[in-house]
């Protein structure tokens, strides 16, 4: 069985609340309709017998029918249509009554009649002295002399109640019949609607299946206006786009993986391949042993780099959160970072202040430090200076590593964070670089909730600033994160 679409609910839902407004309408409609109706009946039946009353037919109560019944055409001028008129004394005895209404078959209500000379007031009743089908409607009618309160007689007025019922039954006709038509057209007029409100998801989702890898860069129309259909789409196309560039990404990484992994391996082969053509002498395989086990130790490197990022990547590298004093970590480093930087006649400097404690892992800070020194110094020309400062600053404590060395281009400093990104790739492998150290340091700096900054002049050098939260400050940046 075909499960019932989200349109075809949707005009269900539309029709069901559409038919409990409509029977609530219609059921107002009858109930005031024949609240209207009854009143109207009661308020003509007032009318009359008040006139009655202070007529003449009720001083003398004993006129015959034909004799009433010409004094009551002369009083309305003409005989009143479907009205059942009588006169009663105090014990509800009948003294006057019209030709139309026979005493043995509307008996009084002697009860009512008591209660109405005793209280003084009007009140109604309904009997059904002909069948429970054709109610009459009376009014009981105090007669009172002017200006006496004395109840003297009751004048009853009575009609049939049957053109009320008979209204009725025809509003409920109409309800019977336009009822069911409305809640077609209704149905009918909500599939449209539906349908015409689905119309741009339809399009959505059809050009949602027709985007594949080969096509990322095909884009939802986002309509005019900026509704959740809009909105639906733009969230949409967002995703597409973050999709399009992890694909991206994802296709540069493996090919620059590939490529850092096969320069090496084509060295190797090629210095195998020339020592296996004849015999050489032992320094000779020396030397070649020695360029393979270099080229291996690379590659190694290289593996165990992308090692660390993916596990960066998928939360899966174990983190410790302990007090580190960055000021004796950056002390134990700079020793031989000194010797290195002398050898290549650079000038190592730096300025530690006393900082606060940093909440971290100290093996995962050392190795951001030594990136960043390694870099700075690798790049950086004989006779130039590399500084390291460390202070306090409002945001937590700052390392800043500076150096005088060849620069980075304005247009490469946004993606210097990548995997295997170089901003001058013949220069970074004459250097050694592999592409992936800053990126470990932007990884490091994540996961310790720090931020890093680059400041760079082509020819004149890079300024590299991590600020990492203290101690007391990473509880309320994490509160802050939830």
């Amino acid at each position: 069985m075909r499960p019932i679409g989200v349109r075809g609910k949707l005009t269900a839902w539309y029709v069901l609340v559409f038919s409990v407004v409509l029977a609530c309408f219609c059921v107002s409609i009858y109930i005031m309709m024949e609240s209207k109706l009854r009143h109207s009946v009661d308020r003509r039946l007032q009318t009359m017998a008040e006139l009655i009353s202070k007529t003449e037919l009720c001083a003398v109560p004993n006129f015959l029918p034909p004799d009433f019944e010409r004094r009551l055409n002369r009083i309305f001028g003409s005989r009143p249509v479907g009205k059942f008129v009588r006169v009663l004394d105090l014990s509800g005895e009948i003294g006057s009554r019209t030709d139309n209404l026979e005493e043995d078959k509307i008996p009084v209500n002697k009860d009512l009649v008591r209660e109405v000379v005793t209280t003084g007031k009007i009140m109604f009743e309904t009997q059904y002295p002909l069948g429970p089908k054709i109610p009459i409607r009376f009014i009981n009618y105090p007669v009172k002399r002017f200006n006496q309160n004395k109840v003297h007689g009751v004048v009853q007025v009575g009609t049939s109640l049957e053109f009320v019922r008979e209204s009725m039954r025809n509003l409920m006709m109409v309800f019977l019949f336009l009822g069911p038509s409305l809640l077609m057209a209704a149905a009918l007029v909500g599939f449209f609607l539906a349908g015409k409100a689905f119309k741009p998801i339809r399009e959505i989702a059809r050009t949602t299946r027709h985007i594949t890898v080969n096509n990322l860069d095909e884009r939802i129309t986002v309509p005019v206006a900026h509704d959740d259909i809009g909105q639906l789409a733009i969230t949409i196309n967002g995703m597409l786009d973050r999709l399009s560039l992890s694909f991206q990404k994802t296709a540069q990484f493996t090919a620059d993986a590939s490529h850092e992994l096969r320069t090496p391996l084509t060295i190797m082969q090629g210095e195998i391949e020339i020592a296996l053509r004849g015999e050489r002498s032992v320094e000779e395989y020396i030397d070649t042993l020695g360029s393979s086990l270099e080229e291996a130790e690379r590659m190694s490197r290289i593996v165990n780099d992308l090692l660390l990022l993916t596990k960066s990547d998928m939360g899966q590298e174990a983190m410790q959160h302990d007090p580190v004093d960055l000021e004796i970590l950056i002390e134990g480093l700079l020793p031989p970072f000194k010797l290195m930087a002398e050898e290549q006649q650079i000038e190592l400097s730096s300025s530690l202040s006393e900082v606060d404690m940093v909440s971290g892992d100290q093996l995962k800070l050392r190795q951001l430090l030594v990136n960043l020194l390694t870099n700075a110094i690798r790049y950086t020309s004989a006779g130039g200076r590399v500084n390291l400062t460390l202070k306090n600053v409002d945001s937590g404590v700052e390392i800043a590593v500076a150096d005088t060395g060849i620069g980075i281009p304005a247009a490469d400093i946004p993606r210097i964070f990548d995997r295997f990104y170089r901003a001058d790739k013949a220069r970074s492998r004459q250097y050694g670089g592999s592409g992936l150290g800053l990126s470990i340091v932007k990884s490091i700096v994540n996961s310790h909730k720090g931020t890093i900054k680059v400041d760079s002049i082509v020819g004149e050098g890079s300024v590299f600033k991590v600020v990492l939260p203290t101690v007391n400050e990473l509880p309320e940046i994490e509160i802050n994160e939830k």
